[in-house]
């Protein structure tokens, strides 16, 4: 069920400058709390071993190239200076995300000899989220997540009469007269450019805002699927879109509650999909304000 609702590794048709979509998020008021969401794909993942219909494959994330990738990447980030960095993981799991975080910052520990860590060390928390918090000596990074199903609203009776997997209920492009990209078309088109490119380039255009851009397609499609699929007082399809926003409400709450009250900058690396959402939510939040991270990956 989580497929449509994984990460978004997909670009824009026409690439948007960085200070251009930058200047498109709120400029931040006295008092607010900045909250720059970085988007990213589940590093981790890759298309054979995931139901996420956005995965794609980054290589060897632990070879000596992403490597580099990722020391430049969190470079440019650091110099932003968040207080605090906040990752996808549920809240309840703070123990082992501090006790997962003091191991990774003594080298020679073992992280998978951390009890309920169940992380690969090549997931996004480590290699972006401790790696930055490591880089700018911060002693502990926070877990703001809230895990919940986009069928969570459903009621019995109607979760048996979903398909078993969301991508059957995905509206094809080609039968439709609105615009709606072809997921697989630009998989393969990202694809290609990560294969071809770096991890840097690929933050670009994760990170990218415009409505036409990789981090909106997951809501166009969960859209499409939601209203194509339902019709005047049934409303069962709307209800998995009602969830995910759900779900995005709930992670705005952590990010406010879970820093400490003085955190005045948090940096959130999260699932790319989740970040038009989240930006909508902080924008309407009268305490934060959401900062994008495109004019500090720019060269």
């Amino acid at each position: 069920m989580a497929g449509i609702a994984g990460c978004a590794t997909l670009q824009s048709d026409t690439e948007t400058p960085a200070s251009d979509a930058a200047d498109q998020w709120p400029d931040p008021k006295d008092g607010q709390r900045e909250v720059m969401l970085l988007g990213t794909s589940h590093l981790a993942q890759t298309p054979e071993d995931t139901p996420n219909a956005y995965a794609t494959d980054a290589g060897d994330i632990l070879g000596d190239q992403r490597q580099r990738e990722l020391e430049t990447l969190t470079d440019r980030l650091a110099e932003w200076d968040p207080d605090r960095i906040a990752v996808e993981e549920t809240v309840s799991q703070q123990p082992v995300i501090d006790d997962a975080y003091t191991a990774y910052r003594d080298d020679d520990a073992d992280l998978n000899a951390v009890s309920g860590w169940e992380h690969d060390r090549s997931n996004e928390i480590v290699q972006v989220g401790f790696r930055l918090a490591d880089k700018l000596g911060h002693d502990s990074v926070a877990a703001v997540d809230y895990r919940q199903s986009v069928a969570a609203l459903l009621t019995d009776e109607e979760k048996q009469q979903l398909p078993g997997s969301l991508r059957s209920v995905l509206v094809d492009p080609e039968t439709v007269e609105y615009p709606l990209p072809d997921i697989a078309e630009q998989i393969e088109k990202e694809q290609q450019r990560l294969d071809e490119g770096s991890l840097v380039d690929h933050y670009k255009r994760l990170n990218t805002v415009d409505v036409g851009s990789a981090m909106w397609r997951n809501d166009q499609h969960f859209y499409a699927a939601a209203f194509e699929n339902s019709e005047p007082e049934d409303y069962t399809m709307v209800k998995l879109m009602t969830a995910w926003t759900q779900r995005n409400l709930r992670i705005a709450s952590n990010v406010w509650n879970v820093p400490e009250v003085d955190d005045e900058r948090v940096l959130v690396v999260y699932g790319a999909s989740h970040v038009p959402q989240l930006g909508q939510i902080l924008t309407g939040a009268p305490m934060m304000a959401p900062i994008s991270p495109l004019s500090y990956l720019a060269d």
